[in-house]
């Protein structure tokens, strides 16, 4: 069960918290920040929930100072706050706030909030160890030529030996290998000059490695991955004939 540390000066908002989210998580409910580090100093909770205003010392100085700790950092926060302080609010954002949750609670609204951000936290870390892992991947494959491409601001090292095709909308380029598809801000011929020419240019829209080709049926070319390409009428001969010596 996912655990989540309420932090807050007031027993009813306590109280609240653990009404509306014990059926789904393990809520371990504290007082103030001290009581919250301590609890941190053995546990990592998979979400906290934190008073901005607290005494001695308010929750947006307690986050600060999680953020100075690399184990506390990765911890995603919802701030609770009763006022409608648009300047604490962005402040608290810029540090790395993930939801602001209004005082009084509405418990539906509460619960709704604390789902989604979990199940997108899990989605970034997911996302995170596939992009390390594949990285670590290609990096054992140093001997392989390799095309850099910006995916989601990470720099990637993709072996052009996996990619099935290219399909381009306007400047977004979406590369298909045979284990996902990666988009990125690229043109067409921008692609094809990094992929160079065991690519093939079939119309405007794509660039096909010619040995992923399974079959060609009158205008129709199937890839392995089960992509069908229609190929324009004007150099459909020529295209097919490119694809043919680089397969042969």
């Amino acid at each position: 069960m996912q655990k989540i540390l309420a932090v807050d000066d007031e027993v009813e908002n306590l109280a609240m918290v653990e009404y509306t989210l014990q059926n789904e998580f393990e809520v371990i409910a504290v007082k103030n920040v001290a009581m919250a580090f301590r609890y941190l100093e053995q546990n990592t909770p998979d979400l906290i929930l934190m008073d901005i205003r607290m005494p001695e010392m308010d929750g947006c100085e307690a986050y600060q100072l999680m953020k100075k700790d690399e184990r506390l950092a990765k911890i995603p926060v919802i701030f609770l706050t009763s006022a409608n302080d648009v300047e604490t609010e962005d402040s608290c954002f810029e540090m790395g706030a993930v939801d602001f949750i209004s005082k009084p609670f509405e418990p539906k609204i509460m619960l709704r909030r604390v789902k989604r951000t979990l199940e997108l936290t899990g989605r970034v870390a997911e996302y995170t160890h596939s992009v390390t892992r594949l990285g670590q991947e290609h990096t054992a494959r140093q001997d392989v030529e390799t095309i850099t491409l910006q995916v989601d601001g990470i720099s990637m090292d993709i072996p052009v030996d996996d990619i099935y095709y290219v399909e381009v909308f306007g400047n977004t380029s979406i590369v298909r290998t045979a284990k996902r598809e990666y988009s990125v801000r690229e043109t067409l011929e921008r692609m094809q000059d990094k992929l160079g020419d065991d690519f093939v240019r079939a119309g405007r829209s794509f660039l096909l490695q010619a040995k992923y080709v399974s079959e060609i049926v009158d205008d129709i070319v199937t890839m392995q991955s089960g992509k069908k390409v229609k190929l324009p009428r004007r150099n459909k001969k020529e295209i097919v004939q490119q694809i043919m010596s680089l397969r042969s």
